[in-house]
């Protein structure tokens, strides 16, 4: 593209924003926002392979704490940022949230006790509200041509970070031990909370309300114990009296949150919003898919690394298994350009309906526990694919939320999608948990029943993840494709 000059003569267009900012330095920004919106992956995806050796340092610890205190962390903790996002500015509280983040990165990498190490990873598990602070910066600030697409890939990076992360940590473990992925991960949120601080812009948009600081306890409160409940879950079984005596009171403090959310003036959350059939109907299929993708996700390594004797175990060591599941990574990333590029033309519903129809296909091949690599390899690159739905369902969000209640919008959307995948997992796994084959200091090894069963959970929720999806009003299709 060219345009001419006074002169007659012609020389390259620069595209930029209204305040004469070029596209150059809205991909940086991009990209420092990037080290952050993918902290709940890394978190996730670079601590699981050191599990086994903080169980050797740590001897009779409850190791699956490492992880459930990060999950609780940022369930709780992300309605609360933002609402303090929406009222202070979202960029000053994502600086905020990731030097938290990174504190507790370093509290676990120097803990002398396992308490101390689990309580690093509930700081570092605030973090979990950077990706909704990133992407609702995103809206408020980029440019409109380039705010679908940069959306749609700040919340795809995961598939970089799925394999990156098992490469990195596999070989920080190897050669420095198991505190080295918390150092990592200490210097990798340092660095993105430094940069946003210097480079990124803060958005305009305030909402002068007071914080409803009861309601946040309520939900705070409400969250955690139904999230403890669900995580033991996976140890006590899912139907098992103390798993539901725990989710029933936390329902219960609920109830009670949302009868004084509906009496108070200024809300934490204006459960309003959620009377919007677009916002309603993409919490519910986005959860329900998204919770699918987060079974799909642990169930496949573990499937690849079971021994061979088990007749459907490939045996892969964390390297082979990364390069296994690499082009399906690749997809992921990919699925979150192929959602920006074609908001205009196909529109962010289609997107959540096509990808959790295509996890609901993966999840169900994977049901027949396939033996053949080139068959794992590519129902993976069709899993990646479907991850579209990590794209659509926050742009949907933030065209169904007013700009004043986006941040605070978009982290109980957040936080949705972690209590259902927390659930839809802890169903999976208790499927699993039934048929044991054997046990020992290696780890678990299951029946293929199990697996077959898993999978088929998984491919349920997705495609009741799918069919939701259609409730999702064409008028908020319609904008989308306007973006």
């Amino acid at each position: 593209m060219s345009v001419s000059a006074s002169g007659g003569t012609r020389r390259p267009a620069t595209v930029a924003d209204p305040d004469g900012r070029p596209t150059r330095y809205w991909v940086g920004v991009l990209l420092i926002l990037l080290l952050l919106t993918e902290q709940s992956a890394l978190g996730f995806s670079l601590i699981a392979p050191a599990l086994p050796q903080v169980a050797a340092e740590f001897p009779g610890s409850q190791v699956v704490w490492v992880m459930t205190a990060f999950t609780l962390s940022g369930a709780v903790a992300s309605p609360i940022i933002g609402k303090l996002a929406d009222r202070y500015g979202k960029k000053r509280m994502l600086v905020v949230t990731a030097a938290v983040g990174a504190l507790g990165a370093l509290i676990s990498a120097t803990a002398p006790t396992f308490e101390i190490l689990v309580a690093g990873r509930f700081l570092a598990g605030i973090a979990f509200a950077c990706m909704a602070l990133g992407y609702t910066l995103i809206r408020d600030t980029f440019p409109v041509r380039l705010q679908s697409i940069s959306i749609s890939i700040a919340n795809t990076g995961v598939g970089a970070v799925g394999v990156g992360s098992l490469l990195v940590a596999g070989l920080l473990i190897d050669r420095f031990g198991m505190r080295s992925v918390f150092w990592f991960a200490f210097g990798f949120c340092a660095l993105g909370a430094l940069l946003a601080a210097l480079f990124v812009r803060e958005t305009p948009i305030r909402t002068p309300a007071r914080i409803d600081w009861l309601g946040a306890a309520l939900v705070t409160a409400s969250m955690f114990v139904v999230m403890f409940g669900l995580s033991r879950g996976k140890v006590w079984g899912l139907f098992d009296s103390r798993t539901l005596t725990f989710v029933a009171i936390g329902l219960v403090g609920f109830a009670i949150w949302v009868w004084w959310e509906r009496r108070t003036p200024e809300p934490l959350i204006r459960l309003d919003l959620f009377t919007n059939p677009g916002l309603r109907y993409t919490v519910i299929a986005g959860g329900i898919a998204y919770g699918a993708t987060t079974l799909l996700a642990t169930l496949m390594p573990m499937l690849l690394q079971a021994p061979q004797s088990t007749s459907y175990g490939f045996g892969l060591s964390a390297p082979q298994m990364a390069g296994w599941l690499l082009p399906g990574q690749l997809a992921i990333v990919a699925s979150g350009f192929i959602a920006g590029a074609t908001a205009r033309s196909l529109g962010f519903r289609n997107h959540l309906t096509l990808g959790a129809a295509a996890i609901a296909v993966a999840a169900a091949v994977l049901a027949t526990v396939p033996s053949a690599p080139t068959v794992m390899v590519l129902i993976w690159v069709v899993f990646g694919l479907g991850c579209m739905i990590y794209a659509a369902v926050p742009n949907l969000a933030l065209l169904a939320l007013p700009e004043t209640e986006r941040a605070v919008g978009s982290s109980f959307v957040g936080v949705a999608q972690t209590m259902s995948g927390t659930l839809i997992s802890t169903i999976g796994f208790t499927v699993l948990a039934h048929f044991v084959l054997a046990s020992g200091p290696t780890g678990v090894v299951y029946e293929e029943a199990g697996f077959r069963g898993a999978f088929l959970v998984a491919a349920v929720a997705a495609a009741i993840g799918a069919v939701a999806s259609l409730a999702v009003p064409r008028a908020l299709q319609r904008r989308s494709a306007d973006r």
